[in-house]
């Protein structure tokens, strides 16, 4: 079966860079999209980062492991805090409370490739709206 490529904004991607060395990123369980992501991915599917506002502009690629609650607690984190991880936000509403797990980061900052897919979503499947095609890339890219 072949893997799905998902598609998953990152904001200015300097948080995904901070919690590359742990190979973790965040996102909130509560939108329909996101519940949708976390329903249907599964271990060996594509994750494609792009920073917002750019046009969608991929930035990196993984391959999803598994994810898992966030523990942080007021007294003891049973998973990494937002300082541990090296997340900054501007903003005091940025909560993650689920963490992604993957393997095999690119890096792809520098290869001006862009998904031209534009609106609020935070995460969706690839699809036709994606004007480079995911499968060809990645092959090119291992």
């Amino acid at each position: 079966m072949a893997a799905t490529h998902w598609i998953l904004r990152v904001g200015d991607g300097v948080n995904l860079i901070n919690s590359s060395k742990y190979k973790i990123w965040g996102i909130q369980s509560t939108t329909n999209d996101n519940k949708y992501f976390l329903k249907t991915v599964k271990i060996g599917d594509l994750l494609w980062f792009v920073k917002n506002k750019s046009c969608g502009k991929i930035i990196a690629v993984a391959t999803y492991l598994s994810h898992n609650q966030r523990e942080v607690g007021p007294l003891i984190n049973i998973t990494m805090s937002n300082e541990d991880l090296g997340w900054i936000s501007d903003t005091t509403d940025w909560i993650s409370d689920i963490e992604i797990h993957y393997t095999d980061l690119y890096g792809l900052n520098e290869c001006d490739l862009f998904t031209h897919i534009v609106g609020p979503k935070t995460i969706r499947k690839y699809n036709e709206k994606c004007r480079i095609d995911l499968e060809v890339e990645y092959s090119h890219i291992v």
